[in-house]
Formats: structure tokens, sequence, C-alpha cells
């Protein structure tokens, strides 16, 4: 995109953005130099926008596709196999490219999104934004993180309505579907993490906490009373990514698939 900034130098760049309060400058107390930071009451105004253009791209994309999708099932609505496949086939893709883009969402519903949402653009593109002659979306469209969010924001839309039609068009066998006895501990552990009951678990024991909560979790999980001392390390190295992390790719995969055929909303869990 060209524009004014580029012929600025990083200096006046920061100085033209400490004086539309775009940065912040502070001290820092272990050198005793300047650093510059985002003002984030300022960023807000830029994710505001920026969350409201990828939630209507994202929901006009989904609406064209759904539109494609009803046409196909009342252009088939006898042939209960043609409709079943297309669903399926829908559905799969939509919830392959979640779980391959999941990182993003958990970026997105992170405490810290604002501070990793400016680490997507360089100062420049920030001034930019607040200098912009364009529309806000004429200047989105150019960053990937934009086309990824209404891509990602799409395929969950697409998603909730996938589910409805899957209850509603392709015949369930109760029993059949019934994932079967869950008997390996780590699996039962990712499980439960990705629902968030060890975090809930570990908010509500004040005393001792992780010890008693492996000793719950012994109990509630049906495990041999002497193991809690085995369980306690797993729960140390929940999120470690060292290789007595629990969650595993093939660990976090079979819970997604178990909790999937729930119904659990892992998105809005």
């Amino acid at each position: 995109m060209a524009n004014e900034s580029t012929k600025l130098s990083k200096a006046e760049l920061e100085e033209l953005c400490l004086k539309q309060n775009i940065i912040i400058e502070r001290e820092d107390p272990f050198n005793n130099t300047k650093i510059f930071l985002p003002n984030i009451e300022k960023i807000n105004k830029m994710i505001r926008e920026f969350d409201f253009l990828v939630d209507g791209s994202s929901r006009g994309k989904a609406v064209n596709e759904i539109s494609k999708i009803e046409r196909f099932l009342y252009e088939n609505e006898e042939n209960v196999d043609i409709k079943s496949q297309y669903l399926a086939t829908y559905y799969s893709n939509a919830s392959m490219y979640i779980e391959n883009h999941r990182s993003l969402i958990d970026d997105k519903r992170s405490e810290n999104w604002k501070y990793l949402f400016v680490s997507y653009f360089k100062l420049e593109d920030i001034y930019n934004y607040f200098n912009k002659k364009s529309s806000a979306s004429t200047f989105f469209k150019e960053y990937a993180i934009y086309n990824d969010m209404v891509d990602l924001t799409y395929n969950v839309k697409l998603m909730e309505y996938l589910r409805s039609q899957v209850e509603l068009e392709i015949p369930v066998d109760d029993d059949k579907d019934m994932p079967g006895k869950i008997d390996e501990i780590n699996l039962k552990l990712a499980i439960l993490h990705e629902l968030g009951f060890i975090e809930k678990l570990s908010g509500m024991i004040p005393d001792n906490t992780m010890p008693n909560m492996a000793k719950f979790l012994t109990v509630i999980c049906n495990e041999d009373p002497a193991s809690w001392r085995d369980i306690l390390q797993k729960l140390k190295n929940i999120n470690l990514q060292n290789d007595k992390d629990l969650l595993t790719e093939l660990n976090l995969n079979k819970a997604y698939e178990i909790m999937t055929v729930f119904g659990i909303d892992i998105e809005k869990k």
C-alpha cells in the first residue's frame, strides 16, 4: 500500500505516533532506556472496526453457502443417502478447518488478544490505519490476519448451521454411535481439560490445590487410588509441551471427536 509513511524514518514514525497517541512512551527499568508501547485504548477502535468487518463479511459468506446447501437438500428431498453424504462432507470440511486453526481461536479468546492483535501489524501499518484515506474494509483486506479470521468465522457460523442439519437429516442409531468406554487416563484428563473442568476445579480448591485435585480426579475417573501421584505429575505437565504433556495432538483429536458425538459446542466452551 503506497503512502507517505513509507518515506518516514523509524524515529519520525515513532514521533508521529506519539503525537497521535497511537503509542505511549515508557522507561525500561532494567536499562533506563525509552520503550514504546501500543496505546490499547486507541487500538480498541481498530479492533472494534476489525471485528465488525470480519463478522459482516463472514456472515455474508455463510448465508450464501447455507442457501446453496438448502437448495441442494430441497432438490434431493427424497434421497436420504445423498443428503446425508452431502452434509457429512460439509461438516467434515468445516470441522477440519476449525481444528487446523484452533490456535487462532484460542488467541482470539485470550485475555491477551489485544496485544496479540497488535503483533500482526507493523507500527507503520497501525499509523496508516489511523491516517487512511480509504475505507477500513479496503485497508484490512490487504492483511492475512483479516482474511484468515473471515474464513475461520465463516466456518464457525457454517458449523453452527450444519450441526442442526445433521441432527435433522442423518438418522442416528443411539447405541451404534455411542463411543466405547474410555479406559485411558490421559484421554480422560484431556477431555476434562478441554471442557475447562480442571481449570475451574483448581479455583475451587484453595488449600493443597494440586494434590487434592489429583486425588479427586483419581476417584471420579475410577482409577487405582494409589495412582493419584501419577495423576499429580500429569497435571503438573499439562500445557508444558514436553514429552510428558498429555495434551498431544492424538489425545486432543480423540477428545474433540468424542465431545462432538454428544453435541458439545467446543467453540463456546
